[in-house]
């Protein structure tokens, strides 16, 4: 019904006192689908879902949230963004404290190493 850029923005949907909630995560998203109400109320006198068929649906609402995202959802898109490694670690460590520059070289250790894989 919807494009899968829109329906991608739909966090959840609920009823309550009659009226179908939709809850959408951008606020094109919902803009999108303000412009397709009445299509669904048109669609929904047709043909109820099963899901549905406890509560009459008088009315469909949208609005946005902007609430964050649960850490699994935002720990599976890390995970999903993997980019390969630019730097070659050809460079030279200049800092004298001696914590600091063990540091930096073991950074550096770690790029060379990406670099052979």
């Amino acid at each position: 019904m919807f494009m899968p850029l829109v329906q991608k923005m739909i966090k959840f949907a609920y009823i309550k006192n009659n009226t179908l909630f939709f809850v959408f995560s951008h606020p094109a998203g919902k803009q999108e689908f303000d412009n397709s109400i009445q299509n669904i109320k048109s669609a929904l006198k047709f043909h109820t879902p099963q899901e549905c068929s406890d509560n009459v649906i008088l009315d469909i609402k949208a609005f946005v949230t902007h609430t964050p995202s649960t850490q699994a959802q935002t720990t599976q898109a890390r995970e999903e963004l993997s980019y390969p490694e630019r730097a070659k670690g050809d460079f030279e460590i200049t800092v004298h404290d001696e914590k600091l520059h063990s540091l930096i070289a073991s950074i550096q250790k770690i790029i060379k190493a990406k670099q052979c894989n």
